[in-house]
């Protein structure tokens, strides 16, 4: 069914796609990018990732541009544990709203807040089991350094069900390769009032097919729990569903 949904997407992408700029998507890496999608735009950002602990195939995130500072997002992942029955989770609706251009050091910024309607279901580097998450507020930011170099970051925080929160941090500096390619390295984690906080590192490479698809790959791992990795592949595209 999904490879039905996919191939749809693809058709539709083929036929309706039109350059107005590089794609931004918030993936490969975990840090958020402050871009927005471009008004009258659908944009699909799908992941096939395996970790040690359960496949997620695919981690999927649709953006709708609703305006020029404001875009609606779904996410939702199907998954399987080890032993399991693959199940399809429906994680989360939200929005982004661009807060703050880009001027001198100031960054570009942006606020995402999502809400998690099936709170027993976490982010798969999630490590606080005990209260389940209701939703997030992140706080996301880019700096560039230069037109070839430049840094994301997030700080946030994560609400739950027992009504503790949890800190989010995320940064990510990346290097253009080449003319269509990217790559980055990047530590994020959490710092809970617990013994269950976690930190980790990964780095990726992205690679621009054209102005509306793109292509990544991904791995990382956890400073604290080695035996925690994972690795993925992806690919997002966009195309115009409203002039």
């Amino acid at each position: 069914m999904f490879t039905r949904i996919l191939l749809l997407l693809l058709i539709s992408f083929a036929a309706f796609a039109q350059s107005e700029g590089r794609i931004e998507t918030d993936r490969p890496d975990q840090t958020e990018c402050p871009f927005i999608v471009k008004k009258g735009f659908l944009q699909a950002e799908i992941g096939f990732n395996r970790s040690n602990r359960e496949y997620l195939f695919p981690t999927s995130l649709l953006k709708y541009g609703v305006s020029k500072r404001f875009e609606l997002r779904y996410v939702s992942v199907l998954a399987q544990e080890p032993g399991m029955e693959t199940r399809f989770q429906t994680e989360a609706i939200g929005f982004k709203w661009a807060l703050i251009q880009p001027t001198g050091w100031t960054p570009r910024t942006s606020v995402i807040v999502h809400y998690n309607w099936d709170h027993q279901n976490r982010d798969f580097s999630e490590k606080n089991l005990r209260g389940h998450s209701i939703g997030d507020v992140v706080f996301t930011m880019q700096n560039d350094f230069n037109e070839r170099s430049g840094i994301g970051y997030n700080l946030g925080t994560e609400m739950h069900s027992n009504g503790s929160f949890e800190g989010i941090y995320r940064v990510a500096p990346n290097v253009l390769i080449g003319k269509r390619g990217y790559a980055y390295v990047e530590v994020f984690g959490r710092f809970p009032a617990s013994e269950f906080a976690d930190h980790s590192y990964d780095a990726g490479f992205a690679y621009y097919v054209n102005d509306d698809l793109k292509l990544d790959i991904s791995a990382g791992q956890s400073f604290l729990h080695p035996e925690d990795h994972y690795f993925a592949i992806g690919l997002s595209f966009r195309f115009r569903v409203i002039r």
